[in-house]
């Protein structure tokens, strides 16, 4: 049996930080903005799976926000893996988008090929053990700093992913 726990994060841009000094009264506010928005983001999904004694780490990059269609889309890459007489169980959380409408109908078509989903309990991020590894590579494997592009936050992201040993699929 293989056991996967799904998730999704983000990570976001930060612009540098700065101060201002200006006098008292003068009406005059200097603002500095702390995010680029959705253009300054990176959003992933990602499998964090139990191969026997091996443990493996999945992601995508995702374009936007994650939404139904496209944890779907992830789930379908998944089965196609599978090998239908080999369970594979894939773990989620609550997410709206986890359980939509379209989700549910594929589900007899992914347990045909071997893929099982399962639900955590409500409230219970704890236990997803794919938190452990978002947390690992943003607190830790990435260089706590402002970083000032894109491109600069996307290399930090695949310097730790490639420690993590993640595959891309």
């Amino acid at each position: 049996m293989t056991l996967k726990y799904l998730d999704q994060t983000g990570l976001s841009l930060m612009l540098s930080v700065g101060a201002t000094w200006f006098q008292r009264g003068s009406g005059q506010q200097f603002e500095i903005p702390t995010r680029w928005g959705s253009s300054g983001r990176i959003n992933l999904i990602g499998t964090y799976g139990l191969h026997g004694s091996e443990d493996v780490l999945e992601v995508r990059e995702l374009p936007g926000s994650c939404n139904g269609d496209q944890v779907i889309a992830y789930l379908d890459t998944l089965a196609a893996d599978c090998v239908p007489d080999q369970l594979t169980v894939v773990v989620l959380d609550n997410a709206p988008f986890h359980k939509g409408a379209k989700l549910r109908e594929k589900t007899a078509e992914w347990e045909e090929k071997g893929l099982y989903l399962r639900y955590l309990p409500p409230y219970a991020p704890f236990l997803n053990l794919i938190e452990g590894v978002w947390r690992k590579l943003k607190g830790i494997l990435m260089p706590r700093r402002c970083y000032t592009s894109v491109t600069e936050l996307r290399a930090a992201l695949l310097t730790g992913l490639k420690v993590l040993g993640a595959r891309f699929i």
